[in-house]
């Protein structure tokens, strides 16, 4: 502008008095520029300093609140799972229905190395206490050390442990989540990790039953598990083998078993025709292995499990062994993640979703020694998952029973079921 100024006056084309007035003018405004910057800049640096005060919130897939230093969080978490079952007894009663199977609300934190979960499940009517626990996690060298003070999961099985929310079938193979492979009881669980193997350890007093445990109904359950990680390329290339142990004391009010066959309302189950009372049950020796393999939109899961409930009265134990194989690929390129040793969620690749096939086959054998026969069932599920979005999901499964015997016989029973489900999760 002072340029412009001076080849004006010098051309005469303004006076030398009204060149000394338009350049006091620009002065000033350059001034007024200059202390308008300044006073922005102050601005700023206070609302940056004030926002650097202010909890952060993640809002990726979850509503997380997060203080600045990172010292303590809260989150809001649940699930919605909705379900439409068409299930054929063949010969057995059929169940066509709805089902709300789980509706789950809860919250988790963490406070410096102090954290603190607490989950109820609401599909029932009323609720259910699932993860109630206070924990604790430090370093212990290089490795991490994790101690859950409360009801959470114990250290046994991998299809029990991991969550509904990615488990690729609506249900858990027959063994899971029962009286085989117990999922969440009330004690103490400690870990120890780094990110190829992993060792825990659970000593649990049976579930929350209106706030509480009874060592003399529920027995008193040891489990120990651990994970190896002998091959990984990446996280979407890697294999993990597993393997747990779990006992439970005399003090359990006696045992018998049932399982649905094909639905989780279905009237279709396998037992053990024989019962254990609880004056002659001595204990529980229970043992599993697992062995998860990731190849890119390929895995593959098999685990094994072997359970006997024992009896003070000779040929009367009952003898239980179960195994489940899996395998599934998404058709869009994604891959099932493992985190933690467990399934983990999976986001989408493409604005339209991703899609996922899988197949399961499961068979149960039990052994009732003083009983005429075995039970036996074999079956096959197959499924299709639809993921819109990262917390999002539809299901649709078909399972197929195709041998049923009870008590050594036969049954000329082939049960099946189609099974849909809406969920979500945050």
């Amino acid at each position: 502008m002072m340029e412009l100024l001076k080849v004006l006056r010098d051309k005469g084309t303004i006076s030398a008095h009204d060149f000394e007035m338009l350049t006091n003018a620009a002065k000033e405004d350059d001034e007024a520029m200059v202390a308008d910057k300044e006073a922005m800049q102050a601005d700023a640096a206070e609302v940056k300093e004030a926002a650097a005060k202010l909890p952060k919130i993640t809002t990726n897939g979850k509503l997380k609140f997060e203080s600045p230093d990172g010292h303590w969080s809260f989150q809001p978490i649940g699930r919605v799972m909705w379900d439409a079952v068409d299930a054929d007894g063949d010969g057995s009663p059929d169940f066509h229905g709805t089902e709300l199977r789980r509706a789950r609300l809860g919250f988790e934190g963490e406070i410096y190395d102090w954290g603190y979960k607490f989950e109820a499940d609401l599909a029932n009517g009323s609720a259910s206490i699932k993860d109630a626990y206070v924990s604790y996690g430090t370093m212990f060298g290089d490795n991490k050390f994790g101690l859950k003070m409360g009801q959470s999961q114990i250290a046994f099985g991998f299809n029990t442990a991991a969550s509904s929310k990615y488990m690729s079938f609506m249900d858990r193979p027959w063994y899971a989540d029962s009286a085989l492979s117990p999922a969440r009881e009330s004690g103490l669980v400690a870990k120890l990790s780094d990110h190829r193997w992993s060792v825990a350890s659970s000593v649990t007093v049976g579930e929350l039953d209106n706030g509480e445990t009874d060592e003399a109904v529920d027995g008193t359950t040891f489990a120990l598990r651990g994970t190896y990680v002998p091959y990984m390329q990446d996280k979407n290339h890697i294999v993990q083998v597993g393997a747990g142990y779990m006992g439970v004391s005399s003090g359990k009010d006696g045992f018998s078993y049932s399982q649905h066959l094909v639905a989780h309302k279905d009237h279709t189950k396998i037992v053990s025709t024989e019962t254990i009372s609880t004056a002659d049950f001595d204990g529980i020796d229970a043992f599993e292995g697992d062995v998860v393999g990731i190849f890119g939109p390929f895995h593959s899961l098999a685990e094994y499990n072997n359970f006997t409930a024992k009896s003070d009265i000779s040929n009367s134990d009952i003898d239980i062994d179960s195994y489940s194989v899996e395998a599934g690929y998404f058709l869009t390129g994604e891959s099932m993640k493992l985190k933690h040793g467990l399934w983990s969620g999976i986001k989408p690749k493409s604005p339209y979703g991703a899609w996922q096939v899988a197949a399961r086959y499961e068979s149960m054998d039990i052994d009732g020694q003083a009983a005429a026969g075995d039970d036996k069932a074999d079956k096959w599920t197959v499924g299709l998952n639809y993921y819109p979005t990262q917390n999002t999901r539809l299901m649709l499964n078909y399972d197929k029973v195709l041998n049923w015997e009870e008590d050594g016989v036969d049954t000329d029973s082939e049960p099946s079921s189609v099974k849909f489900r809406a969920q979500a999760y945050w």
